[in-house]
């Protein structure tokens, strides 16, 4: 089996154990991650934060968005253009999204400040599944994996539910390593002997 195949196959698997937690407890655990981040020195000196509208069962960090507006931060949303690339733009109203590539809600051309990687301080990450060295399996558009790397100064936190941990994600050379997963049962950390706190 090659490695795209065991991604694909890992990914369903994820997939499904996350889509088989009830709505209301995924409510619950999305308030357990918002408390967590918001907890975070990351989040705290952010003034620029790169968020994403969850689609199905992810974690969504819309109550992450509006504490971080509320503390007067910008929250931008990608935009997905051809190719994997994307962009990241902050709509001149929260509000102002409209479904974009994939269906997921994106700024909207024209009412929205594109800005640039290097002017973002968190990223905040969907997955599919992710490992204990913060190492995460994405959706296969490889969007995140091009565009994290030109965040230079950025802290990069993937949100996710426990469920969604694996032994050891699959992984290619161009995968990114994340700084942080956020769970509703606690934070790993990435390139740290001391992998998971409970907080």
């Amino acid at each position: 089996m090659s490695v795209e195949e065991d991604k694909r196959c890992q990914r369903a698997a994820v997939l499904a154990a996350r889509r088989a937690v009830e709505a209301a407890q995924r409510a619950q655990w999305d308030r357990n991650i918002a408390a967590r981040v918001a907890a975070l020195a990351q989040f705290d000196q952010a003034a620029l934060v790169f968020s994403y509208c969850a689609v199905g069962s992810e974690a969504n960090p819309a109550q992450i968005d509006e504490a971080a507006r509320q503390c007067g931060k910008q929250v931008a949303y990608p935009i997905c253009l051809e190719r994997g690339r994307m962009l990241a733009a902050v709509p001149d109203m929260p509000e102002g999204l409209r479904p974009g590539a994939y269906g997921i809600p994106a700024p909207v051309p024209g009412q929205c400040r594109i800005v640039s990687p290097e002017e973002i301080d968190l990223v905040l990450v969907p997955c599919a599944a992710f490992d204990e060295r913060c190492r995460r399996l994405g959706m296969g558009g490889g969007y995140y994996d091009r565009y994290l790397p030109q965040c230079s100064r950025a802290c990069s936190v993937a949100l996710a539910y426990d469920v969604q941990r694996v032994s050891v994600v699959v992984t290619q050379t161009h995968d990114v390593l994340l700084d942080y997963v956020v769970t509703e049962a606690g934070i790993y950390r990435g390139n740290s002997g001391e992998n998971f706190r409970r907080v």
